[in-house]
């Protein structure tokens, strides 16, 4: 059955979920789009045959519309968000971070649940094949008891990609590297190594002239013993240099490699002599003109929105939650020069506060 959806926010995260749709035609149809700036939003109609607006809450009340695509900046999601489930009962599907205060979350999680609708937060990254991999050898324990998940990037981001739009690397809307960047490397931590026990971190801002950091190192426990890491920074001149994830456990070790996590560079298991043919069809994401784990991923979503048949990596509900706790207990700690602890109230951390 296809979807009937709306987009809101036509910049440049939504650009690639437009190509997305348009590729889609018998999953989702996408009837009308929202922005403030009416060239932007003519422009998005166009293109997907819809009808544009530039008040959203104009285009829930006159259009049917089953599912609502925000793709607005982070620190809007909450607000909006909650007016989109509470006023107008429609399904969310929300591009990473799900909100940039935990309380925010929370609540668009419990308004979900109480209105008995589905709410979606995009981390593709858990679509990708060396992801899928890697995570069946951790569930079925091939490679024993974990000792270090490590995720590091270093990529670049300049003054004039800060400079070209107004949220950027803001606390209230954005965050830094961490928050922006980072997120779907701490979700990955989250997804392969379980719950997290307790983080610490230093940061700060070094090569541009923003509020947030440009630089975080961090140290996480996990519940099953297991320490991690993360360098997450913007800092790399003059582009990007790379980005990996580590696991080293008793029996085996593993890196994730590519810029998003979509290169499975190296899997050794003991007692697994025939590690080609384990991981053969997994080594990496296929070539796909749209991003094959971005197009796998809303295509995944569009499928549980129209019979909620839920994929392993798709992340429901609650499910955003504990990324996000962790990058707000990261941000705690570098703020506080303490250990944080899991639960905790965030008392420093100033992502998310306007």
């Amino acid at each position: 059955m296809k979807v009937k959806l709306a987009i809101i926010g036509c910049g440049k995260a939504a650009e690639r979920h437009l190509k997305i749709y348009q590729a889609l035609p018998e999953e989702v149809e996408v009837v009308a789009v929202s922005d403030v700036v009416p060239e932007r939003a003519k422009k998005f109609a166009e293109a997907l045959s819809a009808k544009p607006y530039t008040d959203y809450q104009e285009m829930l009340k006159k259009e049917n519309i089953e599912v609502v695509d925000l793709c607005l900046p982070s620190g809007m999601h909450a607000e909006v968000g909650e007016i989109i489930l509470e006023k107008f009962g429609r399904h969310l599907l929300v591009e990473k971070p799900l909100a940039l205060t935990l309380k925010d979350a929370e609540r668009l999680v419990n308004l979900a649940q109480k209105k008995q609708l589905k709410l979606v937060t995009i981390f593709q990254n858990r679509a990708n094949l060396p992801v899928q991999k890697l995570k069946e050898a951790l569930s079925k324990n091939l490679l024993g008891n974990p000792v270090l998940f490590s995720a590091k990037f270093y990529w670049s981001r300049d003054q004039r990609y800060y400079d070209s739009a107004a949220w950027r690397g803001t606390w209230a809307f954005d965050g830094g590297a961490l928050a922006q960047q980072g997120c779907h490397f701490v979700d990955m931590l989250y997804y392969l190594g379980g719950p997290i026990e307790s983080v610490f971190a230093k940061m700060g801002t070094y090569l541009v002239n923003i509020e947030a950091e440009d630089l975080l190192v961090g140290v996480f426990k996990f519940k099953n013993g297991a320490l991690g890491t993360i360098e997450a920074t913007t800092c790399s001149r003059p582009k990007d240099l790379k980005a990996e994830l580590v696991v080293l456990a008793e029996k085996g070790s593993a890196v994730l490699g590519g810029f998003a996590m979509n290169r499975l560079d190296h899997l050794a298991i003991d007692g697994i002599e025939n590690i080609e043919g384990f991981v053969s069809g997994f080594e990496k994401n296929p070539d796909h003109p749209l991003g094959w784990s971005h197009f796998t991923y809303l295509r995944s979503a569009m499928k549980y929105f129209s019979s909620s048949e839920k994929d392993p990596w798709l992340v429901v509900g609650e499910e955003a939650i504990p990324s996000l706790e962790a990058i707000i207990g990261l941000y705690e700690s570098a703020e506080t020069e303490k250990e944080i602890k899991f639960p905790f109230e965030p008392i420093a951390c100033k992502l998310g506060q306007k």
